[in-house]
């Protein structure tokens, strides 16, 4: 409060007039006695006026009755019984500095704004190699002394600087990071992408087996593509299916359409799926046949949904591949192998032996006159008619296979029907021995038989072989002197 008055009290003073030592009297009429001011208008400077006993303030310091007003209104916001010397020393005291107007502020300069916060983005947009980014930075408070800041790259092989912003020269991740003056710094991951451009294949077409698989390999291009995962899928997979890694399998007949897609672009491998002959069978109801014969057979192809079921027939050069493919005509003895061979070369095979009756029955001839001769006896002699009469025994064997002719009669009646002229007659047979070699043997190993062969009474003979329709053998000796 005693601030306040005082400070009032000068102001007052300034605007009465009076000087600055100056004391306005006391409203009792008595004055301080002789006292010492400073001068608000000589500031450093001190005036001292010297109070005469009895003199009052106003005399002495020539006050006008106006100003006597003035400075006694003036007096009255002071504190009772403080006068104006008071009012000042209470301020600064003797020594103190004038007094400060009250509209100038004593407060200190403000501090400067500061960067708090730096802040990079570079939209939502993928990032592609070869394009261009200008991040957008934003620095906080936007009134800062000094907003200025430096962006940097932490990988170039993926973000270098250009003109007018920043480009992507490879796939992967760089930072990008901006930096105020004040170091306070905001970053942003960039993630570049590099397209695929191209997918190829190493098979466009494929040409498989039921049963067979095969691995499909892609090649991407660019090399450092991004997405190098492919993804494989078949639009039938009865007919191809394709696993993950590309492996791809035929399951069935017919045409697929595989797809390998990586990164969006896609390539394509037509795969034709065959089922392959696996088995070729050549069947007949006999193996055995004689010259004349017609060996039938037929030709099965294995499995029966095989897509490509025709075959070639070959059965070399001593048979005769009739029409129709399923029957040969036996010209010649020997071993004949019909072979049937599938387009993708399968074969099946079936072995059959053409026997020439009248050369088993030459050697049947050669081997018993071995046996005659061996035992010191002569060898026999052909006779064309006694061999006639030996073919029809041989024959008659298949429906009667007895000494006694199909009709009852005895053999030696063959004999006379055939103009055989004899005094004695014998007669060997057999059935079922496959060489002459075998039936010779037999009947060297059985005496009745050998008896007749070794029968110094007889001197021709004749051999008759015949075969049924199940490729039987029938053989017959017969003896005459």
């Amino acid at each position: 409060m005693k601030k306040t008055v005082a400070i009032i009290c000068v102001l007052l003073f300034v605007l009465s007039g009076c000087a600055a030592g100056d004391i306005l009297p006391r409203e009792d009429g008595a004055s301080d006695g002789a006292s010492t001011v400073r001068s608000t208008e000589n500031a450093g400077t001190s005036a001292e006026s010297e109070r005469q006993p009895g003199v009052s303030a106003d005399a002495e310091a020539g006050i006008s009755p106006a100003s006597e007003s003035e400075a006694s209104t003036a007096g009255a916001e002071q504190t009772p019984g403080a006068d104006a010397h008071d009012a000042v020393a209470e301020q600064g005291g003797a020594d103190a500095s004038p007094a400060t107007a009250p509209n100038q502020s004593t407060e200190p300069a403000p501090a400067p704004i500061v960067v708090q916060s730096v802040s990079v983005d570079i939209g939502d947009a993928p990032v592609v190699k070869g394009s261009v980014i200008v991040p957008a930075v934003t620095v906080l408070p936007a009134n800062a002394e000094d907003t200025s800041y430096i962006i940097a790259s932490n990988n170039e092989s993926v973000l270098q600087k250009t003109d007018g912003g920043w480009k992507a020269v490879g796939g992967g991740t760089a930072e990008l990071s901006a930096t105020a003056a004040n170091g306070v710094t905001g970053k942003v991951v960039v993630t570049v992408i590099v397209p695929v451009e191209t997918v190829v294949l190493d098979a466009v077409e494929l040409a498989m087996d039921r049963g067979d698989h095969t691995l499909l390999h892609p090649t991407v291009y660019p090399a450092d593509a991004t997405d190098s995962g492919a993804k494989f899928a078949s639009d039938d997979t009865h007919v191809a299916s394709v696993s993950g890694d590309g492996t791809i399998r035929a399951v069935g007949a017919g045409t697929a359409t595989v797809e390998c897609t990586v990164g969006g672009v896609t390539a394509i491998c037509t795969v034709t799926v065959t089922v392959p002959v696996t088995r070729i069978s050549v069947n007949t109801n006999r193996r055995t046949y004689k010259v004349g014969d017609q060996c039938a057979f037929s030709i099965e192809v294995y499995p029966d949904d095989a897509t490509d079921r025709t075959f070639s027939v070959d059965v070399g050069d001593s048979v005769t591949l009739l029409p129709g493919n399923d029957a040969v005509l036996c010209d010649s003895g020997g071993n004949v192998t019909i072979t049937a061979t599938a387009s993708n070369g399968v074969k099946g095979e079936l072995s059959i032996n053409v026997i020439d009756l009248v050369a088993y029955a030459n050697e049947v001839f050669r081997l018993t006159n071995i046996e005659r001769q061996n035992a010191g006896l002569d060898a026999f002699s052909r006779s064309s008619s006694l061999t006639r009469a030996a073919v029809v025994r041989a024959n008659e064997l298949i429906s009667l296979f007895s000494h006694s002719r199909p009709d009852g009669r005895e053999p030696w009646t063959a004999y006379d029907e055939s103009n055989v002229s004899y005094g004695w007659a014998g007669e060997n047979i057999a059935m079922g021995q496959t060489t002459p070699e075998e039936v010779v043997k037999g009947w060297m190993n059985s005496p009745g038989h050998r008896a007749n062969i070794l029968n110094p009474e007889f001197d021709h003979l004749g051999v008759g072989v015949a075969m049924d329709d199940k490729g039987t053998l029938y053989w017959s000796q017969n003896f005459t002197d």
